[in-house]
């Protein structure tokens, strides 16, 4: 498909970070607090009572921040100067954030405060026991971005707004972005190979949109790039009420439901930005999956520049998604030639006002069948921000075939053992007479074949060219909440996963956990939609039509000694 704004990318002319500063007042004030807080002690950059009005996050805030454990990446480790760092959020903290072992927070009313190291392009989280006056545990996640807290995603508008290629083009300087809080990457730009914390402020028109690019770590506009929308019908106004589903925050994010059906368990929550997640997952009452759940979308525009969004799914309240849960997990019934082999546990994550143009719906489902088959499924909906993008949806899959697991994959003749950690892109002409690449079983040979998607599960879905990896079992590597994992637009296994096998260790007797993470091309031609959502007229009026891209492969057991 031609992309009509293929030669629209463009970098952003030097200016001066001064003259910046002197037209953008909120940028000068908010540099000004940058060196102050590099100059205070702690050197962090602190979310003021006005971001931060309940008094138990404020205190959750200096506790976290008086932590030295939390501090450790503040400074230069060799010569102790100040680095930069930021709190983005301090939240009550939520079920997901544990994986089910929540500790003392089991009983207590936790929150978690997320700083942000411009230094590192890493996160430190700490869990903060506000009653006892006390942090009770602090994690790390390197090249990882909390999302934006409100300040900095209008500080982001006002500079892209200010600056002259904008102001050129929009001919407006009242006219802000329609979307504002998407964090992106721009190819060749700062922010792409010094990993700088950026944002796209986009400009919505009738069938087209206007991306400016805003390294808030520089504090400028990086680059611009126009993308094709399509037709739609028009937008609707969003209301913060309508953003804020309090029952589904309620029933899914603050609890811990469970579900028993067809021999099959499990528990389920809705994280704060990685999606629906089942956890204790059984098959007649034996233990199938620990832990899965969708970390990220990436989101890539245009196959010649490399940018696009990092979209995270979550909660409605208090959560770094930026989709939101729509209404909770829905349980279906899975009937196959009239007879029901099984039921479907589906959980919707859109941003109102979809389908129209700059906005996304996401669908997991995970499927299980009478038979012990299951399938980690998940969907674009469309609609997006142009014609021309491909979806990669990171998926964490912990199976559960009990201790000492083994890796093999077909090389197309025969099974080979994986020894260490390693990605395979996938091959379709190494499968299987049955469709399968891999197969993972315990010491009693007992486990599961895993079959990738090829177009062959009846969803619409045109074969998923997953890269795959399998990695050695570490609590750290995105087991709890996971902010942004990796890059939003690199084509190639660099997709967050590979962080976890670099350098690759052994794999063999270990537990071990597959990363899934396939790759679906958008199709806005009419006859041949894919991964996209349009509104039509039906019956006289607006009807969302919808072509997703279901992607996500199917575990098919492997019997003892099989």
């Amino acid at each position: 498909m031609t992309d009509k704004y293929a030669d629209t990318s463009a970098l952003a002319k030097p200016v001066a970070a001064e003259d910046l500063r002197n037209k953008v007042p909120e940028l000068a004030a908010y540099w000004q607090k940058v060196q102050q807080a590099l100059q205070a002690d702690p050197p962090v950059l602190l979310l003021d009572d006005k971001e931060l009005t309940n008094l138990q996050a404020q205190q959750a805030q200096k506790l976290a921040v008086a932590n030295p454990q939390f501090l450790q990446f503040t400074r230069d480790e060799q010569t102790g100067e100040a680095l930069r760092n930021e709190i983005m959020a301090v939240r009550k903290a939520l079920p997901a954030d544990f994986n089910g072992n929540a500790g003392a927070c089991a009983q207590l009313e936790c929150w978690r405060v997320e700083m942000y190291s411009h230094f590192h392009n890493a996160s430190t989280i700490a869990f903060v026991d506000v009653a006892g006056q006390r942090v009770l545990g602090v994690s790390r996640q390197n090249f990882a971005q909390p999302d934006l807290p409100g300040h900095l995603v209008e500080l982001a508008a006002k500079i892209a707004s200010a600056s002259p290629e904008i102001q050129a083009i929009l001919q407006d300087r009242d006219r802000q972005p329609d979307k504002k809080e998407f964090k992106t990457a721009l190819q060749d730009s700062m922010c792409e190979r010094s990993h700088h914390l950026c944002v796209a402020p986009t400009y919505v028109f009738e069938n087209d949109a206007l991306w400016a690019i805003v390294d808030l770590t520089e504090g400028k506009l990086v680059g611009s790039r126009w993308t094709d929308l399509g037709t739609s019908g028009p937008r609707t106004v969003v209301t913060e009420r309508s953003l804020e589903n309090e029952t589904t925050f309620r029933n899914f994010c603050e609890k811990v439901n469970s579900l028993a059906q067809d021999g099959w368990s499990m528990d389920y929550v809705i994280t704060g930005s990685d999606g629906l997640q089942l956890t204790n997952v059984k098959f007649n009452a034996k233990p199938v999956l620990k832990n899965a759940k969708l970390l990220d979308w990436h989101v890539s525009y245009s196959t010649r520049e490399g940018f696009g969004y990092s979209d995270a799914i979550g909660c409605p309240l208090f959560s770094a998604a930026v989709v939101i849960a729509y209404d909770g997990p829905k349980t279906e019934p899975i009937v196959t030639d009239g007879q029901e082999v099984g039921f479907s546990v589906t959980q919707d994550f859109r941003q109102p006002p979809w389908p129209t143009p700059c906005n996304y719906r996401y669908v997991q489902r995970f499927e299980f069948y009478k038979d012990g088959r299951f399938r980690v499924a998940q969907a674009d909906f469309g609609r997006g921000c142009g014609t021309d993008g491909t979806y990669r949806p990171v998926v964490r899959i912990d199976l559960e075939t009990g201790t000492g697991q083994t890796v093999a994959e077909w090389d197309g003749s025969q099974w080979q053992t994986w020894d260490k950690e390693q990605w395979r892109l996938q091959d379709d002409a190494k499968l299987t007479s049955d469709g399968y690449q891999y197969k993972v079983v315990g010491k009693d040979g007992a486990g599961y074949y895993i079959e990738p998607g090829n177009a062959q599960f009846s969803d619409g879905g045109r074969g998923d060219h997953a890269f795959t990896y399998f990695s050695a079992y570490k609590p750290e590597e995105g087991e709890q909440d996971t902010v942004t994992l990796g890059s939003c637009c690199n084509k190639d296994y660099k997709q967050g996963p590979e962080q976890f096998i670099e350098p690759a260790e052994p794999l063999q007797g270990k537990d071990v956990v597959l990363w899934y993470v396939p790759q679906m091309k958008n199709d806005g031609n009419p006859g041949s939609e894919y991964c996209w959502a349009d509104t039509r007229v039906k019956d006289g009026v607006q009807h969302i039509e919808v072509w997703p891209c279901w992607s996500g492969p199917m575990f098919v057991p492997v019997k003892e000694g099989g």
